[in-house]
This record gives C-alpha cells, sequence and structure tokens, in this order.
C-alpha cells in the first residue's frame, strides 16, 4: 500500500452514538442519520442548519459532532426531552425546542426533515404537503426522509428532486431525497 502525504486513520465516532439513553425502534440509525447530514452539509463553514422534526435527536448528535451549526424542533413534548437528553449525554448543547415546523421562522442553508411516520405520527396529505412547503420556505436546499412515497407532494411544495436511494432498517424501509428549492415556485 502506498500512502502520498500525511495519512490519518479516521474515526468511527458515530458508533460511539449508537450508546444513546433515549432510542426509538424506528428512528434513524446513526450511521444513516451522518450519512444524511453529510449529504446535506457537505462543508460545514458558515452553514446554518435545522432539523425541524427532530425526535430524539440522531441527526442533532451527528451534525453537532461534526462541527455544524444546527438547531432542533420538534412538536412532541416527550421527544424533545429525549433529545435532550442524549445531547446532554454526549455533552453537546441543549440546541432542541419544541415547535411545529410550520411556526418556523429564519433561513437555514440546509433543512434535514425526517417525515413523521409511526402510528403516533399520523399526518393527512395536507398536512405532509404543509410540512414540505414550510421546508422549501425555511432552506433552499432539503435532505427529506421519508416512509411512504412524497414526489407529488415535494413538487407541489416548489422542490426539485436532485438524488436519491433507499435505506432499510430491517424490513423498514425509507427513502433519503435530496431537493432543491425551484425558483419558479410551487402551486
Amino acid at each position: 500500500r502506498w500512502v502520498l502525504g500525511p495519512c490519518r486513520r479516521s474515526e468511527a465516532v458515530w458508533l460511539a452514538h449508537n450508546s444513546k439513553p433515549r432510542q426509538y425502534s424506528t428512528a434513524l440509525s446513526t450511521r444513516v442519520a451522518r450519512a444524511a447530514v453529510n449529504i446535506a452539509v457537505p462543508d460545514p463553514a458558515g452553514i446554518r442548519a435545522v432539523d425541524p422534526c427532530c425526535g430524539i435527536g440522531t441527526v442533532l448528535v451527528e451534525a453537532l459532532s461534526m462541527g455544524i451549526d444546527i438547531v432542533g424542533r420538534d412538536l412532541n413534548p416527550l421527544a424533545v426531552r429525549g433529545a435532550r437528553e442524549n445531547l446532554a449525554h454526549f455533552g453537546y448543547p441543549d440546541v432542541v425546542k419544541i415547535s411545529d415546523i410550520r411556526d418556523l421562522d429564519g433561513a437555514y442553508d440546509a433543512l434535514l426533515l425526517d417525515m413523521p411516520y409511526n402510528l403516533c405520527s399520523v399526518i393527512s396529505t395536507e398536512e405532509q404537503l404543509e410540512m414540505l412547503r414550510s421546508a422549501r420556505r425555511l432552506s433552499p436546499r432539503a435532505v427529506v426522509i421519508s416512509a411512504e412515497p412524497v414526489d407529488a407532494a415535494l413538487e407541489r411544495a416548489g422542490f426539485a428532486v436532485k438524488d436519491r436511494c433507499v435505506v432499510r432498517k430491517g424490513s423498514f424501509e425509507r427513502q433519503v431525497i435530496v431537493c432543491e428549492r425551484r425558483e419558479d415556485g410551487a402551486d
């Protein structure tokens, strides 16, 4: 094996994040969360990011471990409590508040949105569209993670799909969709 220049072994920091005090069986794995953060924020210098449906904070932990300026919001007070506990466990600041994505203000460079998907978070098609329109308003770039097809809603919300992949956790399947704000707007 040839090595030209300095060689530094990378650390699998995300592996340590598997041991969170608060866990959900359907939460993103730390590996997928870290990959999504890397896709949303490939160069963190000067970037502000938001996770408007942060759940127990898996994405937040990964982003903060990479030095990304990120905040998290969630409607569920129990999820926010779990996110705060997870952040504190790893020594990260409390960047989480109880809030609805539709009520968020501000401008962010990147947005990571893991759409509600389980029995406790059933949303209507119209609520899904409202969430995606809010995401478009908040950021020109989004990584949307969904357990169901959302292409039509993304289009209606004013996003253009740039890339995608499918990740699986057991029999549970999610799409990871990279989107950019269309300048021609939404319907």
